[in-house]
């Protein structure tokens, strides 16, 4: 029997041979302790060392860093300026770049050999004598990565001798230009790489936040067992998943659009004697289907997975919803694993145990609790999610701080301009902080039957959702639930100013929010009867009560009950009129 099915229906095997992957693939289940504050570097041997153009600020930044982490900085270009008694111009020029080169190649092998250290390298050291290949292997390499334009600017403003870069602004330019081109491969096989662009005090403190990863933090029962983010590709869950496979076999419920980082993992899997069923699905909520779940039950039956036998979900939220449910259907219920490639599923689907399909009625209709065993997130996906659904992971986590964290909404929005260029360090700090609100909040109200003044109710993760779902229902799911929950909170914020607590001041603060993170925040567009006509099958009603979140301030939310007809009524006015502001506020008593 085959071990790759097509969902769609063809037995050709999809994936290729096994190959190998760059990067890490270590396991981090064995600590219990979540890592963020270790002076550890977790992804390499001993140092942290520093290369990148000139001017990308590895100096600066080497000994910020070391401050932060009270460890010794070694500047190598000092060191030789030290030990020879001339700049490094100097000796550029009065022995050459080669023998310099040389010299700098048997400076680096001592330091290497040395204590550990932050290293802040020359330039150029990355590109000479293979020592790209000897940092690797002593340490973690951060390439600090900043545009051309910058770095000409810096070079102008510095009064550091750089002989390779010419006197002039044009000059340096295109000398900086040509030197990137010729070195660009070898900064590229940095471990990390960080935006050199800010201050050195934020680069140095998103390269203690990159070299903390990978952290894991174990969750509630109800939440998920376990949760890992990984700096690097979701194969480097292999070896997490087969320590959990005990000797079982597994399936692999997949999006097609993300087989590129499925066919690693499974050439990893098959080198731990875990050949995996491989299923691809359609991702989005094409997949969230009875028909498609029927599908994946065939394929378990065909395969003959049994009740020891668990389903790996990998893809955005939608597709592990789906893998969710069918591994607390099959059998009654089997464990499974939730590989999410996107943010919003990072940040929130996978996390909490809530798995669903839909039906043409509404969205999420048919579901089950069923937490994960593990949750692995690897953020090197990330790097190819198109930009609308990155920004659309950003509203699951504006939606969590609002709800919960005034404070932590304030730095999500500040920090706006670094996660919108997918900084992943700052990326990895916000989905932290989020994915911590979640598993409190799930394990406080697992089932989501809290009562109302419950401060950590989890209906109150809905923020957002009641407008939004029936915009996703409305657009036939043309518009992805991030961006639709986007919409939600903005609609969501003008109904709690106009018919709530909510001040103009803290609704605006909102709006500029949610539009400093990129999000679409033209919401009246979608409020008419139509598209809130939706709303009328929305899990939270009962006995015609919206049990609605209502935004009472930045970071906190409450719940009411609210009769749909009316909300529905109040949306749409707030919708079609000229502007909200001309509208006089009318308390709900929310």
């Amino acid at each position: 029997m085959a071990d790759v099915r097509n969902i769609a229906g063809t037995d050709k095997p999809i994936l290729g041979p096994d190959q190998a992957i760059l990067g890490s693939d270590q396991a981090i289940l064995g600590s219990d302790q979540a890592i963020l504050g270790s002076d550890q570097a977790i992804l390499g041997a001993d140092h942290l060392i520093l290369v990148g153009m000139p001017a990308s600020g590895k100096s600066t930044v080497g000994l910020a860093l070391a401050q932060r982490l009270g460890w010794p900085c070694v500047d190598l270009d000092a060191l030789l300026a030290a030990q020879t008694g001339g700049t490094v111009g100097e000796l550029l020029r009065g022995e050459g770049e080669l023998t310099f080169r040389r010299r700098e190649s048997a400076l680096l092998q001592q330091v290497l050999a040395g204590p550990r250290a932050v290293i802040a390298t020359g330039g150029g050291t990355a590109a000479y004598c293979d020592a790209m290949t000897q940092m690797c292997a002593r340490g973690t390499v951060i390439w600090l990565d900043a545009p051309v334009a910058t770095l000409s600017q810096r070079v102008m403003q510095d009064a550091t001798d750089r002989p390779l870069l010419g006197a002039t602004l044009q000059a340096v330019q295109s000398n900086l230009t040509e030197l990137l081109a010729a070195r660009l491969p070898t900064y590229a096989r940095a471990q990390l790489r960080v935006d050199a662009n800010p201050a050195p005090a934020q680069v140095a403190a998103a390269v203690q936040w990159a070299v903390a990863l990978p952290w894991s933090q174990d969750l509630s029962a109800e939440a998920g067992r376990r949760v890992v983010v990984h700096p690097g590709e979701p194969s480097a869950a292999a070896d997490a998943i087969a320590a959990l496979a005990a000797g079982n076999r597994c399936a692999l419920v997949v999006d097609r659009a993300v087989l590129e980082w499925a066919e690693p993992l499974v050439a990893m899997l098959r080198a731990r004697n875990l050949a995996p069923v491989v299923l691809p699905v359609v991702g989005g909520e094409k997949c969230k289907t009875a028909r498609v779940l029927a599908q994946v039950w065939t394929s378990l039956a065909e395969n003959g997975m049994g009740r020891g036998d668990f389903i790996i979900g990998m893809g955005g939220g939608a597709v592990t919803d789906l893998a969710g449910l069918a591994a607390a259907t099959w059998l009654r219920g089997v464990r499974w694993i939730a590989l999410p490639t996107t943010l919003l599923a990072m940040a929130d689907a996978s996390v909490g145990g809530k798995t669903a399909i839909d039906l043409p009625q509404g969205k999420n209709l048919v579901g089950a609790f069923h937490p994960p065993q593990l949750v692995w997130c690897g953020l090197a996906a990330l790097q190819t999610l198109p930009p609308r659904h990155f920004r659309a992971g950003l509203a699951e986590i504006a939606k969590m701080f609002l709800a919960f964290d005034a404070q932590a909404w304030q730095q999500l929005v500040a920090d706006s301009e670094p996660l919108r260029r997918r900084q992943m360090a700052t990326v990895a700090r916000h989905l932290h902080k989020a994915i911590g609100w979640k598993a409190q909040v799930v394990a406080a109200d697992p089932r989501e039957n809290a009562d109302l003044d419950q401060p950590m109710a989890r209906a109150k993760l809905n923020l957002g959702h009641t407008f939004g779902h029936a915009v996703e229902a409305a657009s036939q799911f043309a518009v992805p639930h991030g961006e639709a929950v986007g919409l939600g909170l903005c609609a969501e914020a003008q109904w709690a100013r106009h018919y709530g607590d909510l001040t103009a001041e803290a609704c605006k603060q909102v709006m500029v929010g949610l539009g400093a993170l990129g999000l679409n925040t033209h919401w009246q567009a979608y409020a008419t009867p139509s598209t809130l006509s939706n709303s009328n099958f929305d899990k939270k009603l009962r006995g015609g009560q919206l049990r609605l979140p209502v935004l009472r301030a930045v970071g906190d939310a409450r719940l009411a009950d609210v009769a749909l007809d009316v909300w529905q009524a109040q949306v749409a006015k707030l919708g079609s009129a000229p502007s909200a502001d001309t509208l006089t506020p009318r308390r709900n008593g929310c």
